[in-house]
Formats: structure tokens, sequence, C-alpha cells
């Protein structure tokens, strides 16, 4: 029975990371390859490095020790809006990242945060900051569809997004305003 915590080798871990990052562009370049010799209507290659980019960004912010569970949906939330829209470009827009998968993803970021506010109890600040920057990005689809209706064009989605991201942050300032405007306070000096 050791006392001490077993230390992870490093050598390994970048040996590791090496040879994922080889098999990563060997993906890549094989996937090239056959869209290339098969296929010439959609660049589904770049659908695939997309992934695999997405997938780097995951693993390699999921490593970092300390990290806030809300900063990671933030983060996380923000990739996967990038991954679909590059997606919907690739295959020609059809507009579904717009008025369909971003204010889902919103929305479930959006209660996501809500129910980690919830359960941790006594530290609503920790996810205050993280709340309020979801919350800003959660409107930014309903100011685009008031004053551009071309770029929306199904907003019921959109509606229903905004309509949670509002009742999220208004039930997260009742449950918890004072440790959420000290948090404030504390991290923007406002």
């Amino acid at each position: 029975m050791t006392l001490y915590p077993k230390v992870r080798n490093i050598e390994k871990g970048h040996l590791v990371i090496k040879l994922m990052i080889f098999i990563s562009f060997l993906t890549m370049l094989i996937c090239s390859i056959v869209n290339v010799f098969t296929s010439t209507k959609y660049l589904w290659c770049l659908i695939v490095g997309i992934g695999i980019i997405y997938s780097w960004i995951t693993v390699m912010y999921s490593l970092k020790r300390n990290i806030n569970i809300g900063s990671n949906v933030m983060v996380q939330s923000i990739a996967i809006s990038i991954l679909v829209i590059c997606i919907d470009f690739i295959m020609g827009y059809n507009g579904w990242a717009i008025n369909y998968a971003i204010p889902i993803i919103i929305g479930i970021a959006n209660i996501t945060i809500l129910v980690l506010t919830i359960v941790s109890v006594n530290k609503y600040y920790k996810y205050a900051i993280y709340q309020l920057i979801i919350f800003i990005l959660s409107i930014i689809p309903m100011v685009v569809y008031i004053f551009s209706k071309d770029i929306i064009t199904k907003p019921i989605f959109t509606i229903i997004s905004s309509i949670v991201a509002v009742f999220t942050f208004v039930f997260s300032l009742i449950l918890c305003g004072n440790s959420i405007a000290e948090e404030l306070d504390r991290r923007l000096h406002m």
C-alpha cells in the first residue's frame, strides 16, 4: 500500500499524443484522397477534418486540471456551434445549423448551467460569469432574427431558445443574485 499518488509517465503521455496527432493527420489525408477520387459533389473530407479539430479541442481542454464545468459547457457550446455551421456550409448551406442546431445547442447550454447552479449548493458564484456569457450568446440569434429575417428563416427554435435563456438567467438571478453580483464585481471590477 503506497501513501503517495501515482505519478503519470510524462514521456509516455507525449508519445501517445504524438501518435494520436499522426493518426489524425493520416485519417485526414486518407479521407481527402478518397473524397477526391470518389465524389465531387461535396468535400466531405472537410467535415472529417473539422470533426478531428473539434475532437482535439475537446480533448485538450478537458485534460487541463481544475477546469470549471461551466467553462467547459461554454467552450463546448461555442465549438459545437462552429462545427455545425461549418458542416452546413460544406453541405451547400441549407440553413439547418442556424435554424435548428444552434438554438438547440444554446437551449441545452442554458439548462445545463441552470442545473449546475441549482446542484452546487453554496457555490453559485462558480457559474455566474459563464451563465452571463452563455446568456449573451443566447440572445444573439434572436437579435439577428429581429434585424434580418433573411438569415433565420424558421425562427421557432430561436424563439424557444431565447425564452429558455431569459428564464434560466432570471431564475439564476432570483436564486443567487447577490452571489452573481459579488462574483461579477470580483472578476470584472464592476
